[in-house]
């Protein structure tokens, strides 16, 4: 099935590792361009550069500072020649109970989870109602955003319950300018911001996914790959569960 993304401009947040490594990779093999944004691994976006023979470009960028985010876009846009799919993936999992959460924890979660995600689709739609064109965003959430977090991560779940209705209020003000909006509500996942929890507590995790095994990014690249592709072109404001049955147990 021919998904229609060759020659797409991509931008992919938190893309060197985890979903967003997998996510880039799948997009290149679709024939994608992508631009890859990284805080610190530097090391594996480098390694995505390499291997994709030019289908790939890496900017560093910290999402928790506004400034960086502007320039981010403003880099991407002009590596790639323009922009049709944002897709808002970088996250920070900070384990901190309700006592313990400081301000810092909390705009830090907000920043990066929420605020981040914002900025770029109101730049991402500019750009694409500036130019004529449609686009897509696809905002990477969690099943927390539904359920809240039993394990100590209340700025994360907080956040993500954020983008779940960010994504939903602007899919209804951008369909008719042509703009999709949707997300995808992953849960446990083999990744580097989640490996101490599964190092420690792997089991515990697995006893809550009715599938029965922790997701490796590339399960949920396949699915997130489709949502910005021509093929979901009538979808918008959705947010589709890949979390193996965890939204549900």
């Amino acid at each position: 099935m021919d998904l229609g993304l060759t020659g797409k401009r991509i931008l992919v947040t938190g893309g060197a590792s985890g979903l967003g490594a997998a996510l880039t990779r799948a997009l290149v093999a679709e024939g994608a361009n992508v631009a890859v944004n990284y805080r610190s691994r530097q090391g594996e976006a480098q390694a995505l550069v390499d291997e994709s023979e030019g289908g790939v470009t890496a900017i560093q960028a910290d999402l928790a500072d506004s400034a960086q985010v502007s320039a981010l876009f403003a880099q991407a846009v002009e590596r790639l020649g323009g922009l049709d799919v944002l897709v808002n993936n970088a996250g920070v999992w900070l384990t901190c109970s309700v006592g313990t959460i400081t301000e810092r924890d909390w705009d830090l979660s907000i920043d990066v989870n929420l605020k981040a995600p914002m900025l770029l689709s109101q730049m991402f739609v500019e750009h694409c109602t500036g130019e004529g064109r449609t686009g897509r965003i696809l905002n990477v959430t969690s099943q927390a955003a539904f359920r809240g977090s039993s394990t100590g991560h209340i700025p994360y779940a907080a956040a993500k319950g954020g983008l779940v209705t960010l994504t939903r209020s602007m899919a209804r003000e951008l369909g008719p300018c042509g703009v999709t909006v949707n997300a995808i509500a992953i849960g446990m996942m083999d990744s580097p911001m989640v490996a101490k929890a599964l190092e420690e507590r792997r089991e515990y995790y697995e006893a809550k996914i009715p599938i029965g095994y922790v997701a490796a990014p590339a399960d949920i690249a396949d699915i997130a790959v489709f949502l910005v592709s021509e093929r979901a072109k009538y979808m918008t404001g959705a947010t589709v569960d890949v979390s193996g049955g965890q939204l549900m147990h």
